[in-house]
């Protein structure tokens, strides 16, 4: 299988560009990055292959195909054709062996740029930017930065876009390590118990997190969707701007209203709860897998569920921010 590390590094790319590069909003800077992007995609079939690339290097072909690993249905190659299963939610998750570091890392970046997007929503995010842009022991460095890059906000941005994965990354591994910890102490006399690496299990265990990835980006974006997607009821009938009117619909107006804060709570409430429920049932059907025991599988797990429990208060806190922030007004 690929090593989707170009996908990481695209993913990473993709993320500054929405949510830190100032460019995002103008049509002509999307365009030439949508130009250029296509020009690494094809570069990549050409000099790799078109399977290598897709599987390692196309980043929304990663992206998808981790989410589809949740998903009901599957395609399984027989010996002469493929054939289309149905299977549980969550099964294509549950893997028998460790995947790629590189897909540990692109996991952790869902989790954590969603993470990212949120949090900078949130007033504690502004007091923090106040507080790095009013610190007298960086006076030094800003002033350098201001006069060589303008406008200091997107380097504040761009460098906490990086720090988050990195935290999450070192959280995830210290609650693996956790795990690994557990079981050790929990079979000191056992010659036959396989002691794994942290690195070992961490591979293993971090597909179940991707039902979180899922819950998190309905949660965090349905909203938007639903009132930004109204956009396509207008350009359906007008799609190049030449004023036609082709169903009907040209005239639309969007209906902001769609949404209110009762809705967005309530669905990002649910949706949270019941990913962060699933992941922690694919994480104790992946440790019977790996421990072979059902008492040290159960005690193994602790760790993990303290991680997606604060991870959904953290998330619940992150998503009500704005809630909160509109009520006070």
């Amino acid at each position: 299988m690929a090593r989707p590390w170009p996908a990481v590094v695209l993913f990473l790319t993709f993320a500054w560009a929405e949510l830190v590069w100032e460019g995002a909003e103008i049509p002509a800077s999307l365009a030439d990055l949508v130009a250029m992007y296509s020009v690494v995609t094809w570069g990549g079939m050409l000099l790799f292959g078109r399977e290598r690339w897709l599987q390692g290097g196309e980043v929304f072909s990663v992206f998808f195909g981790t989410l589809a690993r949740f998903a009901p249905t599957e395609l399984r190659s027989g010996n002469t054709d493929r054939e289309w299963a149905l299977r549980p939610y969550g099964a294509g998750l549950l893997t028998p062996e460790p995947i790629q570091p590189s897909q540990m890392v692109f996991v952790v970046l869902m989790l954590s740029t969603v993470t990212f997007d949120g949090f900078v929503a949130t007033p504690v995010w502004t007091r923090i930017v106040d507080g790095v842009l009013s610190s007298p022991p960086l006076y030094p460095v800003l002033s350098i930065l201001h006069k060589t890059l303008g406008n200091l906000l997107p380097v504040i941005h761009a460098g906490a876009l990086v720090l988050f994965p990195v935290l999450f990354l070192v959280v995830y591994m210290l609650v693996v390590w956790l795990v690994g910890f557990t079981v050790a102490a929990r079979t000191p006399d056992d010659a036959n118990q396989r002691r794994y690496s942290t690195t070992y299990l961490a591979r293993r265990f971090v597909l179940t997190l991707v039902p979180i990835a899922i819950a998190y980006h309905l949660a965090h974006y349905l909203s938007y969707l639903l009132v930004a997607g109204q956009f396509i009821i207008p350009l359906a009938s007008d799609p190049f701007g030449l004023g036609w009117d082709l169903l009907g619909t040209a005239l639309y107006r969007i209906d902001i209203g769609i949404v209110d804060a009762r809705f967005v709570w309530y669905t990002a409430v649910i949706a949270i709860v019941i990913g962060h429920i699933t992941s922690v049932c694919l994480a104790h059907l992946t440790a019977l897998s790996v421990f072979k025991d059902s008492r040290l599988a159960t005690t193994s797990q602790y760790p993990m569920l303290g991680l997606m429990v604060c991870y959904t208060m953290i998330s619940l806190w992150i998503l009500a921010q704005p809630i909160v922030e509109t009520g006070k007004g």
